[in-house]
């Protein structure tokens, strides 16, 4: 009898080894390949981060730690600061996209005593919370999953769930070649520092202002959750000796402008009541010139990197008391270029501007309204097209459009309620500029056709990475 008793609780603890086996099985294989599969990323901008984080260790001694998005990564010379201020400054800042709270997270065991550290994200939503970029974290870290250990269990289902389409990416990668980026995207643009050196001599945003992405400065991005997630950290970071400013990172005063219900003085208000930090500076002096500004509205060209490091030196004087100059000279910012228009006029139901810069596509007539194929040609007027405005394509009744490889700039919105829109063909040979709502009110089903030879390079682009789902390889 007592035999027949113990049958079914051990019935119970063999199924239930059984569904744990069967649990673990998916995330085991997962992992396995993960750390089997030949390393594809390593030449791409994200592979900057083991890069930042090795620093964030090996430094001794007492540090100025830079936590943020990439406005840190374009903003700030450690160079500089280490001249000024003799201490080293670690720039641990490199893509919004991670998420602030990931980089919290990888910073904390590398924090010392009598380290000041100063968290400056990028006045969004996103930065603003507990966001954590799973799919970003895989490429960045495939040749360092030892950074893994600084993250909670809060982070494993999103991993397991972005590791499928990751591991795709990455076979793919193997019989077609690994992501070789070039220019200021690539890990081959950071020095040692972990700051980009690549030059950067002029703003080369049209009119000198993103009309996408534009700062959220108003207190419902300050969140009860977002403060409870810094002052966790601050805590944290407090018992080991060092001390945690909020600062802010530098945006181009014309974004600011063009924000819709901007309110600096709730934010600020909000900042202060619920953070257990003070603020280090001024939000008003961080707001730039867009002289400062190089491809978006945080990322600074090389006077604006010089600029906004002099500013947070001169903060940190500040903070510790000391009445010496600042030695490093502010360079003016750069002309901005003119994008008067010329003239205007309608070809093939094609609406266009010209410029000095070239034509710019600025939307469609009557006709083009109902065209089921729209070509758009390389010149107009002798003019290169080298502009797609924004909304250009808004509402249009196509299936198909061809973009040639002039065009350099695709503005927001530009697919906009065009509801039979099924693919669009990108035949230039370089990435074209391009902001975070291209997609915005486009057709679920909508296709991006580029070249087969720079899908990697476009699929692990810093901007053009938002657009990955949409991307396809032309045959």
């Amino acid at each position: 009898m007592q035999a027949k008793r113990r049958f079914p609780f051990l019935r119970f603890l063999a199924l239930t080894l059984a569904v744990v086996l069967l649990c673990a099985l998916p995330f085991a294989v997962l992992t396995a390949a993960y750390l089997t599969a030949e390393p594809q990323y390593g030449k791409t901008y994200y592979a900057a981060l083991p890069l930042k984080y090795e620093r964030l260790i090996r430094t001794p001694g007492s540090r100025v730690v830079v936590i943020g998005g990439s406005s840190a990564a374009f903003g700030i010379d450690s160079k500089i600061m280490e001249k000024e201020l003799g201490m080293p400054c670690v720039n641990f800042g490199l893509y919004a996209a991670f998420g602030l709270k990931c980089m919290l997270d990888l910073s904390i065991q590398g924090i010392h005593a009598g380290d000041i550290v100063v968290i400056a994200p990028e006045y969004s939503s996103q930065m603003y919370s507990d966001y954590i970029g799973s799919s970003y974290l895989l490429q960045a870290l495939e040749s360092s999953p030892e950074m893994y250990l600084a993250f909670g269990a809060d982070y494993l289902s999103g991993l397991l769930e972005a590791m499928p389409s990751h591991l795709e990416e990455k076979w793919d990668f193997a019989e077609t070649g690994s992501p070789d980026p070039q220019g200021v995207y690539a890990y081959s643009a950071f020095d040692s520092y972990g700051d980009i050196i690549y030059d950067r001599p002029e703003n080369m945003m049209d009119s000198m202002v993103s009309a996408d992405n534009l700062p959220q400065i108003d207190p419902t991005i300050v969140t009860d959750d977002f403060a409870d997630m810094i002052n966790e950290y601050v805590a944290a970071v407090e018992k080991k000796g060092a001390q945690v400013y909020f600062g802010f990172c530098p945006v181009n005063r014309l974004s600011v402008e063009l924000a819709e219900d901007t309110d600096t003085e709730g934010f600020l208000t909000a900042l202060q009541q619920k953070l257990h930090c003070p603020v280090l500076s001024s939000l008003e002096d961080h707001m730039m010139d867009p002289g400062y500004f190089y491809d978006s509205n945080y990322h600074m060209n090389n006077a604006g990197a010089v600029f906004n490091t002099v500013l947070l030196v001169n903060d940190i004087k500040r903070i510790r008391g000391e009445m010496s100059p600042t030695l490093t000279k502010i360079p003016d910012p750069v002309a901005g270029s003119t994008s008067d228009v010329l003239s205007s006029g309608s070809i093939d139901g094609l609406r266009y501007d010209i410029t000095a810069e070239g034509a710019v596509i600025t939307g469609l007539d009557k006709e083009g309204l109902q065209m089921q194929t729209i070509n758009v040609p390389e010149t107009i007027d002798g003019a290169s097209v080298y502009k797609i405005a924004s909304s250009a394509f808004s509402g249009c009744a196509a299936s198909q459009i061809e973009i040639p490889k002039t065009v350099r700039v695709l503005s927001g919105k530009l697919f906009c309620d065009a509801k039979n829109l099924s693919a669009v063909h990108l035949l230039s040979d370089t990435l074209p500029q391009v902001g975070d709502s291209m997609m915005t009110g486009a057709a679920e089903n909508v296709k991006i056709y580029v070249p087969a030879d720079i899908y990697g390079d476009y699929i692990t682009d810093y901007f053009w990475a938002l657009y990955a789902e949409y991307l396809e390889k032309i045959d």
